[in-house]
């Protein structure tokens, strides 16, 4: 028996969406790498997007009735 190393493999269907097989591969073509390290590095990156903090909440100022501001924005 083998004990060959098993490479998950994933595969996308481009049937419904031709235009995004062509934005791909100028992609590719453009980072001078192959499909499968572009998905790779695509995939890392949208994880690194995900974890990142999320912004700081900024304060909206509260109006009076006459219009004036109460509040002062805060600064991210």
């Amino acid at each position: 028996m083998d004990d060959k190393k098993i490479k998950p493999q994933v595969n996308v269907d481009f049937s419904k969406s031709p235009e995004l097989l062509i934005d791909l591969d100028k992609l590719v073509k453009e980072d001078g790498t192959d499909r499968s390290k572009f998905i790779r590095k695509l995939v890392r990156q949208e994880i690194a997007r995900r974890q990142q903090l999320p912004l700081p909440f900024i304060e909206q100022p509260k109006r009076r009735k006459n219009g004036a501001h109460t509040a002062q924005a805060v600064a991210a």
